[in-house]
Parts: structure tokens; sequence; C-alpha cells
């Protein structure tokens, strides 16, 4: 059976790293606020917008190290 919620949070945890942080945020929140996503939902997709921006950092970090080189 289709669930509109998982559908909503599939999709904006697919778009994280995608799609700018606050796009993300904005969007999670006009679904908050129509009653689909809780907040529980919110702290999971924080939670991956928080992974995403540390796998973003070691990247970062990486290049530096091998440009060093």
């Amino acid at each position: 059976m289709f669930n509109l919620r998982e559908f909503i949070k599939k999709g904006l945890l697919d778009a994280v790293g995608k799609m700018a942080d606050y796009q993300v945020i904005l969007n999670a929140v006009g679904w908050f606020e129509k009653g689909v996503l809780t907040e529980e939902d919110l702290a999971q997709i924080e939670l991956a917008i928080g992974i995403s921006e540390q796998s973003v950092e070691t990247e970062v970090e990486a290049e530096t190290i091998v440009e060093g080189e």
C-alpha cells in the first residue's frame, strides 16, 4: 500500500547532497507543517545532512593532502 509519508521522506533523503541543504530543510518543514512528516522524520533528515557534510569535508581534506604531496 502506498505511504505518502515514506515516499516524501525517501525523496528528501535522496535529495541530501544533491540539493542545497536549505532547500531540503525548507521542503521538509513544509511537509511537517502539512502534517505529513513528523519531528522524528526531520531529525533523520537533519542527521543525513550532517553525515553528507562530513563526507564532503573528508573529501576536501583528502584532496588537499594529495595536492600538497
